[in-house]
């Protein structure tokens, strides 16, 4: 599991490899408790009245979050070529949902926000199935789009 993770960084710009399962889970695994263990903290400090604890702790994982939007896309590229899936199919999912949470952001009007909220969450319920896959080894032109 440790030389998963270590394997993360290590080829954070590896855009055309492949990863397994284990290689794209680890991380992600790991990046989510370590941010849950941190909120907690956060949360105790903030009731606690040690606002200033709260306020390191939450620029902290805003600069850590930004560090591991590379990696992390690297990854799921991988994951998703590794799975018998195209690379491009990974971007499009990702690129949509960056777009759609931002149009949840902006919109002002309920219908319209419950929409994009739903397409966004398809658009994760599919990362998160792909990734899930076993490893398949097909040619390129043998590649599925989702």
């Amino acid at each position: 599991m440790l030389k998963a993770y270590k394997e993360f960084w290590k080829r954070y710009i590896d855009f055309q490899g492949k990863s397994d399962r284990l290689e794209f889970w680890t991380p992600v695994l790991i990046h989510i408790i370590g941010l849950f263990i941190i909120a907690v903290i956060g949360i105790f400090s903030f009731i606690a009245g040690s606002f200033i604890i709260g306020v390191i702790l939450s620029a902290l994982v805003g600069m850590f979050v930004i560090a591991i939007l590379v990696p992390m896309f690297a990854v799921t590229l991988r994951r998703f070529y590794d799975a018998g899936r195209k690379r491009i199919s990974a971007v499009i999912l990702i690129v949509t949902s960056i777009l759609v949470d931002i149009g949840f952001d902006i919109s002002q009007i309920n219908g319209i926000a419950i929409t994009l909220n739903i397409i966004s969450v398809i658009c994760t319920l599919i990362l998160i199935v792909i990734t899930l896959l076993p490893s398949r080894h097909v040619d390129d032109e043998q590649l599925k789009w989702l």
